[in-house]
């Protein structure tokens, strides 16, 4: 016999096999004897638990109608005190009902039996007026006999419902005033006042003194009977029982199926080390292997658990991403993800928990800082409670797919940004490319432009035949440089034109496969090119319609950049281009210019430059000349002028002006002719004193009895009466004197002294009261004096002829003289006259219109011309005392003075 065949080298192996059996058959047996102590300590257990829940639902049930008791009770106590009405009781009783599920009616009974109050309203149980049933008086009578809170005995109700009813006796003293009575349902009893947990372990009934069930909370009949409990319920007593029964929750099983499976999976233990045995030898020799190609892979191997750190990691960890296999394990996964793919990744390992495979790209931070892009297939083993992972390197992938889809997201930004349509055609004249902004310009989708070969469906109908031979040339290689100007449809009808300039399309390797055509929408600027020649053409049209000449020049060069038919008629048809002082435009002097246009920018435009009248050098023709600086069509600044030929117009002014002047000098010499005879009276009283004074004086002086201070006297008075007719003499020819006008600073005082000076001869003549009114501290006018002492004089005059017909104690006329705003001084004139009708009053300023028999007409028109003259107004208006207002208004010295600098 050898020494391998010796039995005794085998002992060790043997009892190491054999151990486990003996170990099987121990436990099988212990397990045996467990069971059967189980399911005993197990039934008393269940039996225990539902008679706790039993006693708990019972004091629930209790506690709830004890709340109840408490309500009703209130109810009772307000009712005796009188303090709840009928609308009261129905809030209360109506919201406890909604409160208490358990409860149907309150009711509230009188002493007599009769039902006063029911809620809810519209309940049919209870109805007002009814009286208790015989079952119900007993009830009644013991709550009211015993004085306390009454359970009356379950029954059922016409409509088949179980009802419990409490009733609650209502004192005053010892006055008895009825009861209240809750209505609780046995079935809403054991259904609401229990919670649902409870409803789901136990069936739950309601039994009466007789043990017959009034209510159940479930109609399931999978009971086990040997595990329920029951318990009296108190309130109401009355002999109702709560009795609950435990569902069954597992289906029979006979006593002996745990024997049975112990027995059978002892057995299958046995078969199953026997099989390990041979099972163990073969996983030993795969590991092996497995172990060999996890060490070999080129990519990333790895073993993570579920709360995601690495548990085991092959050696390509290192040479991919620098990390030594030994380091790893214990690492968190997420440690060595980028922050920006944590979420992601998180998601993807929330799916793994789940038990679902996954596969996710990634970039993963390496030892040196860098990041690499990973694709991870990871497969999760839940009973093992690991994952097995294999990464792969796809950086360099990622980097040419980054790079392409760059260029493709720029291509097609450049594609849709682009207001230019493009389209592609292939050498057959199919459409095989149109880009967005084509699309949007025919109103057609790509889908229906792809693919389609000619007649197009964005060539009209009209125009298929210039559409074809277009394609033609372009399909032949004969497309003008200039491209083709098409009309097309768009998908709605509407019309537009379009230009098409074409290039052939080559591919990579140079050959050619289509055209290119890029097509660009001309409808609009056709439109406005259109539009601007017709305004251009009217603008010409109007301009060479005016009578003004209209040149415009450039501001620093002085070149003529346009001119009118009407200035090149006056200054020659070669007037453009050459410059405004060159062909002798009237124009103002540098200095005359509001600014000086060659300094002018684009920013200071526009700018008002010139407005005035100048007369042509050569012609002597005057003309209205403006200059106005504005942007020229190229941005530059120009001078654009307009001169108006007002020849004409000055001349037949300077006419209408020496004619009203002399006019107006003919009106004061007529005003002195009728005054004539009155200036004659007035000059022979102070030349008939000068007479009598000088003759007193010879007379004195041959009697020689004069005296030296007698002759002084008389000498003094006759001086005073020689310069009292001077001045009425000097007043007359200053008042018919033909002069230019000459504004200056006056006071309206001293000429309204000389003008009243004139006018009182008249006054005194037809018995009329001349009343001056002068404001204090009037300002300076800037007038000529003359003039207003004219326009003052025929006011007051006419004033005076319209008063010479009233009655003596009303001949009263008013010389006025105010402010009139802080700039002005107004003169008034009122009359207590016969008055203006209003058709008069709108004729009265025309010329030769008067209302006089023996008027010229002119009066009135040459005054309102003179003050018009002064920058003021003559107004007339009605005295409200009766008579007639006419007033006027002349501008101070200083608001002159400021008008002046302005200009």
């Amino acid at each position: 016999m050898t020494e391998t065949d010796d039995p005794s080298q085998f002992e060790p192996s043997r009892w190491y096999w054999t151990a486990p059996y003996i170990a099987m058959v121990v436990f099988a047996l212990s397990m045996l004897a467990l069971v059967g102590l189980l399911q005993t300590r197990e039934l008393e257990t269940q039996r225990n638990a539902v008679a706790r829940d039993v006693q708990w639902a019972e004091q629930t049930m209790r506690l709830h109608m004890q709340g109840t008791e408490e309500f009703l009770g209130q109810l009772a106590r307000d009712l005796s005190a009188e303090a709840l009405d009928s609308d009261a009781f129905q809030l209360r009783a109506n919201q406890h009902i909604a409160n208490n599920g358990e409860l149907v009616n309150i009711v509230w009974v009188g002493d007599d039996s009769v039902v006063r109050w029911s809620a809810p309203f519209d309940t049919t149980d209870w109805l007002s007026g009814e009286s208790l049933s015989v079952l119900q008086s007993g009830v009644f009578h013991r709550a009211r006999d015993e004085g306390r809170i009454t359970y009356g005995e379950a029954y059922m109700t016409p409509r088949g419902v179980t009802v419990l009813e409490v009733y609650v006796p209502i004192r005053r003293g010892r006055e008895f005033r009825g009861v209240i009575v809750g209505v609780y349902s046995i079935e809403r009893i054991v259904r609401h006042l229990v919670p649902g947990w409870f409803a789901e372990k136990y069936r739950l009934a309601l039994q009466n003194v007789r043990g017959e069930t009034l209510a159940v909370n479930s109609m399931l009949k999978d009971l086990d009977e040997s595990v329920a409990f029951e318990i009296p319920l108190d309130p109401p007593g009355n002999g109702l029982v709560l009795r609950a029964t435990a569902f069954r929750t597992t289906g029979e099983l006979p006593q002996s199926l745990p024997t049975i499976l112990i027995v059978g999976l002892s057995i299958t233990v046995f078969w199953s080390l026997w099989m390990l045995r041979t099972h163990v030898q073969r996983r030993v020799q795969v590991e092996k292997e497995r172990d060999r190609l996890f060490n070999l892979s080129l990519d990333m191997l790895c073993v993570v658990g579920l709360d995601g750190t690495f548990k085991r990691c092959n050696p390509a960890f290192e040479r991919i991403l620098g990390y030594p296999p030994a380091e790893l394990p214990g690492t968190p996964m997420l440690d060595i993800v980028h922050r920006e793919e944590v979420a992601a990744t998180l998601e993807q390992l929330r799916l793994l928990a789940s038990g679902q495979t996954v596969k996710y790209e990634n970039r993963c931070l390496c030892a040196d800082g860098s990041y690499k892009w990973l694709v991870w297939s990871i497969n999760p083993v839940r009973t093992e409670k690991l994952v097995y992972a294999v990464a792969h390197d796809i950086t360099g992938r990622k980097a040419a797919e980054e790079a392409l889809r760059a260029e493709s997201a720029f291509r097609k930004a450049m594609e849709d940004s682009v207001i230019t349509g493009l389209r592609a055609i292939d050498l057959t004249g199919r459409i095989m490319y149109v880009n967005s902004a084509f699309c949007r310009m025919v109103g057609f989708e790509e889908g229906e432009l792809i693919g389609a070969k000619a007649p197009f469906p964005y060539w009209p109908s009209e125009e298929i035949e210039t559409c074809s031979r277009n394609l033609e040339l372009t399909l032949a290689g004969r497309a003008p440089a200039s491209g083709f100007e098409m009309r097309i449809r768009r998908k709605n009808g509407e019309r537009l034109d379009a230009r098409f300039y074409l290039s052939p399309l080559i591919d990579l390797a140079g050959h050619q496969t289509g055209w290119m055509a890029s097509v660009t929408d001309i409808t609009e600027p056709k439109r406005v090119r259109a539009a601007l020649e017709a305004a251009h053409e009217r603008f010409e049209a109007v301009l060479d319609g005016l009578d003004a000449a209209v040149f415009v020049s450039d501001a620093r060069t002085d070149e003529i950049l346009f001119a009118n038919r009407a200035f090149k008629a006056i200054h020659g048809f070669d007037a453009v281009g050459r410059t405004v002082r060159g062909v002798a435009v009237p124009q103002p002097e540098r200095g005359d210019y509001r600014v000086d246009p060659r300094s002018l920018t684009v920013g200071d435009l526009p700018r008002e430059l010139f407005d005035g009248e100048l007369q042509h050098p050569l012609s002597g023709r005057w003309y209205h000349v403006r200059e106005h600086a504005t942007r020229w069509v190229d941005g530059r600044v120009v001078r654009m002028g307009i001169a108006t030929d007002i020849t004409d117009r000055k001349q037949t002014a300077e006419i209408s002006r020496q004619q009203e002047e002399r006019l107006e000098r003919t009106a004061r010499l007529i005003t002195m002719g009728e005054m004539a005879s009155t200036l004659a009276h007035e000059l022979n009283q102070p030349l008939a004193a000068i007479a009598n004074y000088c003759a007193g004086c010879v007379t004195r002086m041959q009697s020689g009895s004069s005296k030296p201070e007698d002759l002084l006297a008389a000498m003094q008075k006759a001086s005073f009466q020689a310069e009292r007719a001077g001045k009425i003499i000097r007043r007359i020819r200053e008042f018919v004197r033909k002069s230019e006008p000459r504004r200056s600073a006056v006071h309206i005082s001293d000429v309204l002294d000389d003008a009243i000076g004139f006018a009182e001869i008249d006054s005194r003549r037809l018995g009329i009261r001349l009343e001056v009114e002068v404001a204090p501290d009037l300002p300076a006018v800037f007038a000529d004096r003359i003039m207003i002492e004219q326009v003052v004089l025929n006011l007051v005059r006419n004033g005076l002829e319209a008063m010479k017909d009233v009655l003596p104690e009303e001949r009263t006329l008013v010389v006025r003289a105010r402010d009139f705003g802080p700039h002005s001084v107004e003169v008034a004139v009122i009359d207590r006259g016969h008055g203006i009708s209003e058709e008069d009053r709108a004729k009265l300023f025309t010329p030769f219109y008067t209302t006089k028999a023996e008027g010229m007409g002119m009066g009135l028109n040459i005054c309102r011309s003179i003050i018009e003259f002064h920058d003021g107004r003559l107004i007339v208006d009605v005295n409200p005392e009766g008579g007639t207002i006419f007033s006027f208004t002349l501008p101070t010295e200083a608001a002159s003075e400021r008008v002046a600098r302005r200009a």
